[in-house]
């Protein structure tokens, strides 16, 4: 599929997702009030995961556990600002052939739009470590020859973790640090289970299998500085691009900031991804997602600060 009708397709999307609740039922009456019921009853009720189908912007079928993924199930996308925004960037800076790897890749959307990009030449490499959305996103990718997902935390070190799995509605914010989701009103009913989970440096898989990124996704809910700290030296020698969830104070940000100096220290600088897809500098992100009045948004560090000056 060509870039530009990726982007056509991603504005329908947006167009959904920025349009009233009435609208955006009148689209599918009988899904969007289905998919109303199980969230707001019957999922309150019991907290069971409801097993869907749901096709994509770009042509692929997802399945999908409801709540967690209702706005794929009902727009055809992840309609957040900074994942509209996210997907833009990743259609204009993934090429035919080209290698993406997606750290933190849930029920693998972007997993998904990354191998419609790269084609049958390219490769995506796929990392979840909760057992419970990895068997979904394996579901979704087994289909896929270019696709490779693994069951595995990607940290600082090769002896395992501490994972903790929250119930579905939750389920994205998965991660081996949770002490800032303690203070949410929803945690005390909503507490997470502990699966052990086995751990890998990324930049020492990347060399074992001779694998070159043009961008390294990274969302991880807490954990991107052991993240970073075990791709560095990795990527101050290939300098793929880096694009990394990054939150406010208020959410626990103090990962981010640790994950940001490190990569300043191998010449990486953060740039933000305009309404085009376009990166753009940013000197201090917490200012610009407080200026913004975001709580969260997709940062991109780019070796020696270059911007997408043509969009």
């Amino acid at each position: 599929m060509l870039k530009q009708e990726l982007i056509d397709r991603l504005h329908q999307v947006e167009a959904i997702a920025l349009a009233s609740r009435l609208n955006r039922m009148a689209r599918n009456p009988l899904r969007y009030i289905r998919a109303m019921i199980h969230r707001e009853i019957v999922y309150k009720r019991n907290k069971a995961p409801k097993q869907v189908k749901a096709e994509t912007f770009f042509g692929a079928p997802m399945q999908l556990s409801l709540p967690a993924g209702m706005d794929i199930y009902l727009t055809g996308g992840k309609t957040h600002a900074s994942e509209i925004r996210l997907a833009k960037f990743l259609i204009y800076a993934l090429e035919r052939g080209g290698v993406f790897v997606d750290v933190g890749a849930h029920y693998g959307y972007f997993t998904l739009l990354a191998s419609e990009i790269v084609g049958e030449a390219g490769r995506v490499i796929a990392f979840e470590a909760s057992p419970t959305n990895f068997s979904v996103l394996n579901a979704n990718t087994t289909q896929y020859a270019n696709i490779r997902t693994n069951n595995v935390a990607v940290s600082d070190t090769p002896d395992g973790v501490a994972f903790y799995e929250f119930p579905n509605l939750y389920s994205e914010y998965n991660s081996s640090f949770i002490n800032a989701y303690k203070t949410n009103d929803w945690y005390s009913e909503n507490g997470p289970t502990r699966v052990d989970i086995p751990s890998i440096l990324l930049g020492d898989y990347l060399e074992a299998e001779a694998i070159h990124p043009a961008v390294v996704k990274i969302d991880v809910e807490g954990a991107e500085y052991t993240v970073i700290h075990g791709l560095l030296p990795y990527v101050r020698d290939h300098h793929p691009l880096i694009v990394m969830e990054y939150v406010t104070k208020s959410r626990g940000d103090a990962s981010h900031k640790r994950a940001e100096q490190l990569l300043r220290t191998v010449g990486y600088l953060p740039h933000l991804i305009n309404d085009r897809g376009a990166k753009e500098p940013v000197t201090n992100v917490s200012l610009y997602l407080e200026t913004s009045g975001l709580e969260s948004d997709n940062i991109v560090f780019a070796y020696g600060g270059e911007s997408d000056r043509e969009r």
